[in-house]
C-alpha cells in the first residue's frame, strides 16, 4: 500500500498536472468506456411515486499526463485526479453514496494503469420519480428511466461485447429486485444534444443503444443466495437477451454539449396475487349470488340474506383495496364496481319475484293502466271452462315468479359472463 500512500497525498501526481482540466485529446473529446450494473431494485410507493434503485457505473479512460507512472494497476484518489464530470437527471430526487467497505472516507474507487488508463467506479443509490399510471391497475406497466450528464467534452462511445470485450454494457442482480413489479427490460443509450435547457434531451446524436429483454425466472427467489453456485452467480449477474444499435457517424464536437447516458428499466406488475386474492374472490362472491335464482320464490328472507351478504362482501373488498393518496379511476375499481352491480340487480330481482308473488306488482300495473284511463275490452268469441282454466294457471303469479327466476338463471352468467370478457380485453388486450 506503499503507493497508495503516495498517490493519496498527491506525491506521485506530476507538478504540472491539473485536475480541473481534462486529459488531452485531439478532438476535444474524452471517450469514457462504461458499464452499467444494476445492484438492487427496491418496492415503488404508488402514493408519492418513489422508487429506490442502487446502480453502479464503472467507467474507464486515457488520461496521457499519467502514463508510465506506476508499474501495475494501483489505487489513486479521485478527489486529486480528473474524473469525468457527471450530474444525474431531472427524475432522480435524492442521491446517497454507496461504498463497498461502508465508510465514505478512504474509500478507493480509481485506479491506474501504467499506460494511464483510468478506471473510475461510481455507485449511488437513487430515490427516483417514476409515476406508475394506475388507470390500468393491476395490470399496468410502466418504465423508470435514469440519466446521467456528461459535461466538458465527456462522451459515452459503444462498447458492444466481442471476443476481444466480453464486458457486457449493462448487467442486472436479479436477485436483489423486491419490488411488486417483474423486471422485464432494459435499455440503454448513449447520445449527444446541445447543453440548452430548452432543447428536448431525448433528441440528439444516438452513439448506441442496447435494449435487453429479461424472459421469466425464479432469480428473485434466490436472494441471499451465495456466488458460489453458478446459477446463483448467472442470476447476480443477468444480462438477458439483448440486441445492439450504433450510428453510423460520429458525433459532433461535444466539448460545449451534453452526452446523455441513460438506462430504462420496464417492469410489469406481479398479477398472480392480485388474481387470488381479488378476482377469484370476486367471481365466487358474485356467482353465490345467483343460488337465490334456484331457490323457491317464496324462500324470501334466505334470497335477499344471501344477495344482501354478497353486496357487502364485495364492498368491504372494495373498501380494503382503497390505498391513501390515489384518487384516480383504476381497472380494479371498475371490476369491483361490475360485480357490486350484477350482484344488486339479483337483489332487485328477488324482490320485483317476491312482489308478483304477494300481487304488489300486478296492483301496480293496474293502478298504472287506471291512470292513462287504459280499458281492456273483452275479446268476443267462444269461451270454454278448459281454456279459462289454462289461461288462470299459465299467468299465475307463481308461474310468472318461476319463469323470471328461470330466465334469470341464463342471463345474469350471460350478461357477467360478457362484463368479464370486455374488462379483459379492454384492460389486456
Amino acid at each position: 500500500m506503499a503507493d497508495w500512500e503516495k498517490w493519496r497525498t498527491g506525491k506521485a501526481i506530476p507538478q504540472d498536472y491539473k485536475k480541473e482540466t481534462s486529459p488531452p485529446t485531439r478532438d476535444g473529446n474524452v471517450e469514457v468506456i462504461y458499464t452499467v450494473a444494476v445492484l438492487e431494485v427496491g418496492p415503488l410507493s404508488e402514493a408519492n411515486s418513489n422508487m429506490t434503485v442502487t446502480i453502479e457505473y464503472s467507467m474507464a479512460w486515457v488520461d496521457n499526463r499519467l502514463a508510465d507512472l506506476t508499474s501495475q494497476v494501483t489505487p489513486v484518489s479521485s478527489t486529486l485526479l480528473w474524473v469525468p464530470p457527471v450530474a444525474f437527471g431531472t427524475t432522480v430526487r435524492r442521491v446517497t453514496h454507496i461504498n463497498d467497505d461502508g465508510k465514505e472516507n478512504n474509500s478507493i474507487n480509481t485506479w491506474l494503469q501504467r499506460q494511464g488508463i483510468m478506471f473510475y467506479k461510481l455507485t449511488r443509490k437513487l430515490e427516483l420519480i417514476c409515476p406508475p399510471s394506475l388507470e390500468e391497475y393491476p395490470f399496468d406497466d410502466y418504465k423508470c428511466s435514469i440519466e446521467l450528464h456528461g459535461y466538458g467534452g465527456v462522451v459515452f462511445p459503444l462498447r458492444e461485447p466481442s471476443k476481444y470485450y466480453k464486458a457486457q454494457p449493462v448487467q442486472v442482480d436479479m436477485t436483489a429486485v423486491t419490488s411488486q413489479f417483474a423486471m422485464t427490460g432494459l435499455k440503454l443509450s448513449s447520445r449527444v444534444a446541445p447543453l440548452n435547457q430548452h432543447t428536448d434531451t431525448d433528441t440528439g446524436c444516438v452513439m448506441f443503444r442496447a435494449d435487453c429483454t429479461f424472459p421469466a425466472n425464479d432469480c428473485p427467489l434466490m436472494k441471499g443466495c451465495s456466488d458460489e453456485n453458478d446459477e446463483c452467480y448467472w442470476c447476480k449477474h443477468f444480462v438477458g437477451t439483448c440486441s445492439y444499435m450504433s450510428a453510423s457517424d460520429q458525433c459532433s464536437n461535444t466539448s460545449s454539449g451534453l452526452s446523455i447516458l441513460e438506462v430504462q428499466l420496464s417492469f410489469s406488475r406481479r398479477r398472480w396475487s392480485h388474481v387470488f386474492r381479488t378476482f377469484v374472490p370476486t367471481v365466487v362472491i358474485v356467482g353465490c349470488s345467483w343460488i337465490s335464482f334456484w331457490l323457491h320464490p317464496r324462500d324470501i328472507t334466505a334470497r335477499v340474506q344471501l344477495c344482501v351478504t354478497a353486496v357487502l362482501a364485495l364492498i368491504t373488498m372494495a373498501g380494503n383495496r382503497k390505498e391513501h393518496g390515489i384518487t384516480v379511476v383504476r381497472a380494479e375499481d371498475v371490476w369491483m364496481c361490475g360485480s357490486v352491480l350484477i350482484v344488486t340487480l339479483a337483489l332487485f330481482e328477488t324482490v320485483t319475484v317476491n312482489s308478483i308473488l304477494h300481487g304488489d306488482f300486478l296492483n301496480i300495473q293496474l293502478s298504472f293502466c287506471k291512470m292513462h284511463g287504459t280499458r281492456v275490452r273483452p275479446m268476443p268469441g267462444p269461451s270454454t271452462a278448459w281454456a279459462e282454466d289454462e289461461e288462470t294457471s299459465s299467468s299465475s303469479p307463481e308461474t310468472v315468479a318461476n319463469r323470471i327466476d328461470f330466465f334469470s338463471r341464463i342471463l345474469f352468467p350471460i350478461t357477467f359472463t360478457v362484463f368479464v370478457a370486455g374488462f379483459l380485453l379492454y384492460y389486456i388486450g
